[in-house]
């Protein structure tokens, strides 16, 4: 795997995930196994063609465009304007899903609310909007920097603090299997990082006060062995974290690994998506399916974003 872990594969493979996940999207569990997802269609859901990709590529490569070009929140807010307007970084040129917290954070950029403002900070706020873009981040250099530009743009859809730790993890697990690691020590350091920047302790009143009691399921030893009806498929931004790590750890190949996530139902795009791009990474570009790859609409966005970084390290130009 060496070379191969490197922001392409990852790229690449979050959006062939997408796109997979794309004709399912909201289809129950009990559907999708008597009708399991076996690689790439087109319509359903949302009536694409094959191997149209969602906004959760849209907003990860707007993500990705503003770190290479050193933008800001102010940016990056833009960014997101510019595609619910006007078809920015879209499969067609053309918006045709969006969460409810992310457009209510874009209604209120155009109304001109400040973007550290602009994002839902309630309950039914964590959503996984703010997740589904985080995977550039974990390839700029300075990660510790990274995480905290992360977290700030994080807040022009999303304030909440769950988003923002969910963010980290998926971000920090990343880091490790790009450094190396395997998938348990990933978890592991995934975990640490967490406990160590939220200065997390045992305490279990401390720990429900800052929403770390959340994380036991995800962060009990016997996690990977859990049943998948212990598993939910939601847009609800922690049980799409845990279907993600799930599927990629009880599978050994990419094509498992996202045909997995997309036969849980529910919220297919995202959820294959963020399991495509640490598949992706881990497994290298050559182990996602060709014929995958090439169906992909809109290739030229994704290429043309590619091709402003140095593929010769892992690290985004800076």
């Amino acid at each position: 795997m060496g070379n191969q872990k490197n922001i392409k594969s990852a790229i690449w493979g979050f959006i062939v995930g997408d796109a997979l996940g794309v004709p399912y999207e909201f289809t129950d569990r009990e559907t999708m196994k008597a009708f399991p997802a076996t690689g790439m269609i087109g319509y359903g859901t949302h009536h694409q063609p094959a191997g149209t990709w969602s906004d959760d590529s849209s907003l990860m490569l707007c993500v990705l465009e503003n770190l290479i070009h050193q933008g800001g929140p102010r940016d990056l807010a833009d960014s997101f304007v510019n595609w619910y307007t006007k078809g920015y970084m879209t499969a067609h040129g053309e918006v045709f899903d969006i969460g409810h917290t992310t457009r209510n954070a874009i209604d209120n950029l155009i109304a001109e609310v400040k973007p550290h403002l602009s994002g839902g900070n309630r309950v039914y706020s964590a959503g996984n909007g703010s997740l589904m873009r985080c995977l550039p981040y974990a390839f700029k250099e300075d990660i510790s920097k990274s995480i905290n530009s992360m977290i700030i743009e994080n807040k022009i859809t999303h304030r909440s603090h769950l988003c923002h730790l969910c963010c980290i993890f998926y971000v920090w697990f990343v880091k490790e299997l790009l450094d190396g690691g395997d998938k348990l020590s990933a978890m592991k350091y995934a975990i640490a990082c967490i406990k160590f920047r939220w200065n997390i302790s045992d305490d279990e009143e401390e720990s429900t006060h800052l929403g770390w009691g959340n994380f036991k399921k995800l962060f009990a030893k016997g996690f990977s062995s859990l049943p998948e009806s212990e598993i939910q498929s939601t847009g609800y931004v922690l049980s799409t974290l845990e279907a993600v790590i799930w599927c990629f750890l009880n599978t050994d190949n990419y094509k498992d690994a996202v045909l997995k996530a997309v036969n849980l139902g529910g919220d297919t795009d995202t959820i294959a998506a963020l399991t495509g791009g640490v598949a992706g990474l881990y497994y290298g570009y050559n182990s996602i399916q060709e014929e995958w790859i090439s169906a992909v609409a809109n290739p030229s966005i994704i290429i043309s974003v590619l091709n402003k970084i140095d593929t010769n390290t892992n690290n985004i130009l800076i």
